[in-house]
C-alpha cells in the first residue's frame, strides 16, 4: 500500500478513468478528472483536457477501472454496534462508547463511503466525531448530524423501574419541551433535526402503527427547526405516523414502511426524499433460521418488510426522489457494510446505474450538499472512488472493501491499494 500522505503532497491530481459513472446516470469510457487542492478543476475526455504541469501533479491511472464519486449513506447511526443490546448501550461508558464510535467512522470511510448522515445519537457523540473528524484529529466520513432525537415518552425505549435512573435520555412531550429541545440541539450546532413520528417495529413497548405526536405539536418540529435553518428528518412506518410527518412539512421520510397513493403524491408535489432502509430485514432473510433475534422481532420486521417493499415500489414508479440509508449501527447492519442497502435497492426492482445515482447524486441532495458533493463534476469537491470491478454489471462489488482500490474524500487519497 502506497504512504497516502506522500501522495497528498501535490497540488493536482490527475485521473485517467477506463469507465467515469458520474453520479449522473453516465458511464464515461476514458475520461481524465483534474483535481485541484480539494476540488475537481475539469471532467472531460483525454484529447479535450489540459494536463497541469507534472512536476506538481500525481497522476493516477485507473484506465481498466471504475471512477465514482465517494458514497453517500443517509441514514446511519456511527455510536451504535450492531449486536449490543439497550442494556450495553446505557451501562458502557460514554468515553467507550465515543473510541467505537470512532473505529465505526473510520470503517465507513474505509469502505467507500466519504459522507454520510447520523440520525440519532445520545451524548451528542455524533457532533464529536463530526468535528474531530472536520478538525483532522480522526479518521472518518464527512457527517451531517443530528444530536439525540426529538422524541415524546413511550416511543423509542421503554419507561424504566422507579429505582433504574436513566440518565441523558432526553424526551420531549409537549410544545414548550419541543421548543426548548431544538433551539438547544441548535445552540449545540446540529445540522438537521431528527424527529419521530411513528412508534418502532422492533420493540414490543412501541408500535410501528401509532402516531407519536399530535398535529400541533409535530408543526412545531418542523415550524422551529425550519426558523434555526435546520431541515427535518421523520422516522416514520405506519399510516398514521406518515402522514403526520408529510403534512406538517417534513424534508425526509426514513423508513416509510405504509405509503398510501396519496402519501406519494404528495412526496412528489413537495419533492420529499424517501430513505427506505432495507438492510436490516434483508439481513434477517439472509440468516434465515441463523438469526439470533427473538422470534417476535423477526416476526414484526419481515411483516414490515413486505409492507415497504410495496411503498417502495409504487414511490420509484412514481417517481419520488428516493436516497440510499442503510441503518447502520442497528441490529444485523454493521458499519462498514453500508454498501448492502444498494443490493437490496436492486432487488426491489431499481438498475444498478440508478442505485449508484441513489447513493451519490440523490442522496447529496437528500443531505441538503447537492452544490458540493455527489457528482464527479467540474467545481464539486474531489469525493472519489477507483473501483476494481464494474457496480453496473454487479452491485455487489460495492460491498467488498477490497474491490475499493483508491478513496479520496475532500481531494485526499485516504486508501490507495490502487
Amino acid at each position: 500500500m502506497t504512504d497516502v500522505i506522500k501522495l497528498n503532497e501535490k497540488q493536482y491530481k490527475v485521473i485517467y478513468a477506463g469507465h467515469l459513472l458520474d453520479g449522473n446516470g453516465n458511464n464515461i469510457e476514458g475520461a481524465v478528472i483534474v483535481i485541484k487542492n480539494n476540488k475537481i478543476t475539469k471532467v472531460g475526455l483525454k484529447d479535450e483536457v489540459e494536463i497541469p504541469n507534472e512536476n506538481n501533479t500525481l497522476f493516477i491511472h485507473a484506465e481498466n477501472k471504475y471512477v465514482m464519486p465517494g458514497l453517500i449513506d443517509a441514514h446511519t447511526h456511527i455510536q451504535l454496534n450492531q449486536g449490543e443490546g439497550e442494556l450495553e448501550l446505557i451501562s458502557v461508558p460514554v468515553p467507550y462508547q465515543t473510541v467505537k464510535a470512532q473505529y465505526n467512522a473510520k470503517r465507513t470511510l474505509m469502505s467507500g463511503y466519504t459522507t454520510i448522515r447520523d440520525l440519532g445519537a445520545e451524548n451528542l457523540i455524533d457532533l464529536g466525531i463530526r468535528d474531530g473528524i472536520n478538525e483532522g484529529f480522526i479518521e472518518g466520513p464527512r457527517m451531517i448530524v443530528s444530536g439525540y432525537k426529538v422524541i415524546p415518552t413511550g416511543a423509542d425505549f421503554k419507561v424504566y423501574p422507579p429505582g433504574v435512573e436513566i440518565k441523558r435520555r432526553h424526551t420531549m412531550d409537549s410544545p414548550a419541551e419541543i421548543r426548548r429541545a431544538i433551539r438547544e440541539l441548535s445552540t449545540l450546532g446540529v445540522d438537521l433535526i431528527k424527529v419521530m413520528t411513528s412508534g418502532r417495529t422492533f420493540r414490543k413497548s412501541s408500535s410501528p402503527d401509532s402516531q407519536t405526536y399530535t398535529n400541533e405539536e409535530m408543526k412545531v418540529v418542523v415550524s422551529e427547526a425550519h426558523n434555526l435553518g435546520l431541515k427535518v428528518s421523520a422516522h416514520a412506518h405506519g399510516t398514521k405516523g406518515v402522514k403526520l410527518a408529510l403534512q406538517s412539512g417534513c424534508d425526509t421520510l426514513e423508513h416509510g414502511t405504509e405509503l398510501e397513493d396519496t402519501d406519494i403524491e404528495f412526496m412528489l408535489k413537495k419533492g420529499i426524499f424517501l430513505i427506505p432502509t432495507f438492510s436490516y430485514s434483508g439481513k434477517i432473510i439472509e440468516l434465515g433460521d441463523n438469526c439470533p433475534l427473538p422470534d417476535y422481532i423477526i416476526k414484526k420486521a419481515l411483516i414490515s418488510r413486505e409492507k415497504r417493499l410495496d411503498s417502495f415500489k409504487r414511490a420509484y414508479r412514481a417517481g419520488v426522489k428516493i436516497a440510499a440509508g442503510s441503518d447502520a449501527g442497528m441490529p444485523m447492519v454493521d458499519h462498514g457494510t453500508n454498501a448492502r442497502e444498494l443490493v437490496e435497492f436492486v432487488k426491489a426492482g431499481m438498475d444498478e446505474m440508478e442505485v449508484i445515482d441513489s447513493s451519490t447524486r440523490m442522496a447529496a441532495e437528500a443531505l441538503g450538499l447537492e452544490d458540493k458533493i455527489g457528482t464527479v463534476s467540474e467545481g464539486k469537491l474531489a469525493d472519489i472512488i477507483i473501483v476494481k470491478e464494474n457496480p453496473i454489471e454487479n452491485i455487489e462489488t460495492l460491498t467488498k472493501t477490497e474491490n475499493i482500490m483508491m478513496i479520496i474524500k475532500d481531494g485526499d487519497i485516504v486508501k490507495d491499494t490502487n
